[in-house]
């Protein structure tokens, strides 16, 4: 990276750029960087750099104002820099590629120089300065590095001359995509877009633009004949392409088949999708791009090289596909659609709780769900136009043809009155899908369900669960209630307990009516509190599932704190009020930070030392904080921009970069030193 004083004084971004940059908060962050990072020059690393490569991608425009991605291949050492300021290219394009007829004097060009092999690229952009017999000159307007995300690892190979298919009738243009592009464009784990910028043109952010886009094979979606779509992965920020799409939506792509050297221009215009449920769902996407079609151009065979694919790129696995995605999306949308569920039955469990057996109307298999999970119900009301929502824990284990909810009906509860009153066998209810993140952890540690009243429901699944696996992990049963006649599910967890190893269950009445028998109907009388859990728990380590009303909740969670049970241990859900159980008292005191012996690091070339402390962050922060301006990107490891030569002296990372720095060198935006730590920086 050059010094200071090469910093651009005006900014480098246009006003597209700009407005993406704020709406997403890095404006000033990557106006400083695109200070430092763009040029008006190339630096004699890029210009080398250019040198041996042995194509180049190009973005262009035509007479009507689209633009076209190319390439543009030679053997390595078509392209030379006679100065900083300019390129010079020594190749013709492909006959049918738009290039041909967009090379004229003065006309704006992005060029992209990419190494596959070790996922390096440089882009520049300026216009072109004149012809000569074997291309053309082109001179800077802007020229700066890119990090390597997304790029898969590829090594060149030439091919005869006489492989290269040139003639005009073997091109086919067409309005939408014909099936050999289409299957082009689904195989397809890279492409490159063109932009374009037109206002200002005495400015450097005037101009054309290239750009390369990557991920897993197929993340180019073809929604139809015309329609493609891709994930706008995270990138530098800098916006280049995003922010030309912003200010015009004209763009172009290129599509290659590395194998059999095709090419595939596109030009039509694209739009940024900024949210919704697939910019959610794909993951590692920050938006989607929609582009539509106006012109397709297919050459076969027309490149002199071809590429032998080595590797992807290891950031790839932090993407996601079209195909998780949409399934994702899909069952988000069925999480959410109504279902028509029929009444099979009503079972009174006891006089105050009714349990209704519901089948789904269309014949079809109901949704999976978890023990304790509830069913969302819409419910009508007799008398009212509006369509009331109630939640009720589904009080069976999964894996049946219907769902069971078991509803207590509550004196002010006018939706569960209605259930109780109006609702019989063969009446329809509307439901989405259960849902809820109170449910049963898988694993063999022991459980205790904890429950009172009608906060029996989702013990009772979960009960009935751990039964159904094969109760190969102890459980306690214990549940509070008034008296028998409020009672659901006695004799059915009574009958467990007996038969069942390792089910034990205890219920408490706290009034008990005379006909209620002690040791069959209920085993003791009060409430269920610390003594009883010390009377009936040996010492072990439990999960514990609590479920009722608020003041049962916050006496339960206050007991097990006190018998010292981890919070992690303890899950809960309520029925009735909720309130806070945690204490305000109930914190984690802190571990006191205590601060290592600093480090000492020389910053070699600035004659510089600082001392290294865990507080100062990275070595980046500490160069920064120096009053440095070390080159840097990603600043998470994984671009590789950020590299500095090693001196003496080793680094240690806070979690492994992605990009593998040369030997000799470290990415200091994600590295700490060791002792002696010399940087040439």
């Amino acid at each position: 990276m050059d010094q200071v004083a090469d910093r651009l004084t005006a900014s480098p971004f246009h006003h597209g750029e700009r407005a993406i940059q704020e709406r997403l908060g890095v404006a000033e962050q990557v106006e400083d960087l695109g200070r430092r990072m763009i040029r008006d020059h190339m630096p004699d690393q890029h210009r080398d750099f250019y040198a041996a490569l042995p194509f180049l991608f190009v973005g262009s425009v035509d007479a009507e104002g689209r633009p076209w991605a190319s390439v543009v291949a030679g053997a390595p050492g078509f392209v030379s820099s006679p100065d900083a300021n300019t390129l010079t290219l020594a190749a013709h394009p492909h006959p049918a590629d738009p290039l041909a007829q967009n090379i004229v004097p003065g006309a704006p060009l992005g060029l992209l120089g990419l190494d596959f092999a070790t996922r390096r690229r440089n882009r520049m952009n300026g216009a072109i300065a004149g012809l000569t017999v074997n291309g053309f000159t082109i001179t800077v307007d802007q020229s700066f590095g890119n990090c390597p995300q997304y790029i898969q690892a590829r090594t060149v190979e030439p091919v005869a001359p006489d492989a290269v298919e040139t003639a005009p009738e073997r091109i086919v243009r067409s309005a939408r995509l014909e099936t050999a592009q289409r299957a082009i464009i689904a195989a397809a784990d890279t492409f490159f877009i063109a932009t374009h910028f037109a206002e200002g043109e005495d400015t450097p952010t005037h101009g054309a633009d290239v750009s390369r886009r990557g991920g897993k094979p197929g993340f180019v979606r073809i929604e139809d004949d015309g329609t493609l779509s891709w994930p706008d992965l995270h990138g530098n920020n800098h916006f280049n392409t995003l922010g030309n799409i912003l200010v015009n939506p004209r763009a172009g792509l290129l599509f290659i088949d590395f194998e059999s050297r095709d090419l595939l221009f596109l030009t039509g215009t694209a739009e940024i999708v900024w949210d919704g449920p697939e910019v959610e769902a794909f993951e590692g996407a920050d938006r989607i791009v929609r582009f539509r079609l106006d012109q397709a151009i297919h050459a076969p065979a027309a490149l002199p090289v071809r590429w032998r694919f080595e590797g992807n790129s290891p950031i790839l696995s932090r993407t996601g596909t079209w195909q998780t995605t949409e399934a994702a999306v899909a069952a988000e949308t069925a999480l959410n659609a109504k279902r028509t569920l029929i009444v099979e039955k009503i079972v009174e469990e006891s006089e105050t709780i009714r349990s209704f057996y519901l089948a789904p109307a269309d014949g079809k298999p109901l949704p999976a769900y978890r023990p304790g999970q509830f069913l969302p119900l819409s419910v009508d009301l007799p008398g009212s136009d509006e369509t009331v929502l109630r939640t009720y824990t589904l009080s069976d284990a999964p894996g049946g043809a219907s769902y069971r909810i078991s509803v207590k009906r509550e004196t002010d509860g006018f939706v569960a009155a209605h259930l109780h009153e109006n609702v019989e066998a063969g009446s329809r209810l509307n439901a989405a899908a259960p849902r809820g993140s109170f449910t049963l952890a898988p694993g063999d540690r022991p459980v205790v369900l904890l429950s009172a009243g009608v906060g029996i429901t989702p013990m009772v699944a979960m009960l009935n669960q751990i039964v159904a696996d094969g109760a190969g992990r102890p459980v306690w049963f214990v549940h509070g209630t008034r008296n028998g006649r409020e009672h659901a599910f006695g004799p059915h967890v009574r009958d467990l307990a007996e038969r069942v190893d390792g089910v034990t269950a205890h219920v408490r009445y706290s009034r008990p009516d005379a006909q209620d028998r002690p040791g069959v109907d209920f085993d003791s009388t009060g409430h269920v509190d610390v003594d009883l859990l010390r009377s009936l728990l040996p010492f072990g380590d439990y999960d514990f599932y609590l479920c009722g009303p608020g003041a049962f909740m916050q006496t339960l969670y206050r007991v097990l704190r006190g018998l010292n049970v981890a919070e992690d241990r303890i899950h809960y859900e309520f029925f009735g009020p909720a309130t806070v159980l945690k204490d305000p008292d109930d914190a984690v005191t802190p571990v006191a930070d205590t601060e290592a012996a600093p480090v000492a690091v020389r910053f070699d070339r600035a004659d510089k030392t600082a001392d290294w402390k865990s507080s100062s962050g990275s070595l980046l922060d500490l160069a920064e904080a120096e009053g440095l301006t070390p080159a840097y990107s990603c600043r998470s490891g994984i671009c590789g921009t950020c590299a500095v030569g090693v001196v003496s002296g080793a680094v240690d990372y806070v979690e492994e970069p992605l990009a593998t720095p040369e030997p000799g060198q470290a990415l200091i935006c994600c590295a700490t030193p060791r002792e002696g730590l010399v940087l040439d920086l």
